[in-house]
């Protein structure tokens, strides 16, 4: 066979490649993550009703804390600290039909001077988030919540990686 005839069936294998690949739908581990992508943009915009929004009718915390209780905790927040910003790092999902569990590691810092934190190496606090999501019709829902502080040498393996593009300098 000819190189110029070989060509033509090769992209057009190419091609076909691409478009089923670009049409193939998106994982349910996907899915999740870009629901905690985008509740973290609206965190950070202080959008308290969009926030609440990804929780669950029945949602509940480890404290106990129902979605009333949860809503007046998200308004004290958005109250008494400006400027939050939360950097998502990495995390685990375990899927199980319409129940997730997610382990997340995030870095938390509030105040209008983030940009000087960075430049004399205060980071924030880390935090390990363990969260509960179950499928609500086509929507993935925040049932339960816990968190708890932790140390930087207890992170997810991923979230030093994260790190080290989000801070060069410091890790």
């Amino acid at each position: 066979m000819k190189p110029g005839k070989l060509r033509k069936p090769i992209l057009i294998i190419l091609l076909l490649t691409l478009l089923w690949a670009g049409c193939q739908k998106k994982d349910e581990a996907q899915l999740i993550r870009e629901n905690l992508e985008n509740l973290v943009r609206i965190a950070e915009k202080r959008d308290r009703d969009r926030v609440l929004s990804y929780l669950s009718p029945d949602y509940v915390d480890f404290q106990g804390r129902d979605l009333r209780e949860t809503a007046e905790l998200v308004d004290y927040y958005f109250k008494n600290y400006s400027g939050i910003v939360i950097h998502l790092l990495d995390f685990t999902t375990s899927l199980n039909g319409d129940w997730a569990q997610v382990e997340a590691d995030v870095l938390l810092s509030s105040g209008p001077l983030e940009a000087l934190r960075k430049l004399v190496g205060l980071a924030g606090e880390f935090y390990r988030f363990d969260f509960h999501f179950k499928k609500e019709g086509q929507e993935w829902k925040i049932s339960y919540s816990a968190w708890r502080k932790i140390e930087s040498g207890s992170l997810l393996p991923g979230s030093e990686t994260i790190l080290k593009k989000l801070f060069p300098e410091m890790f």
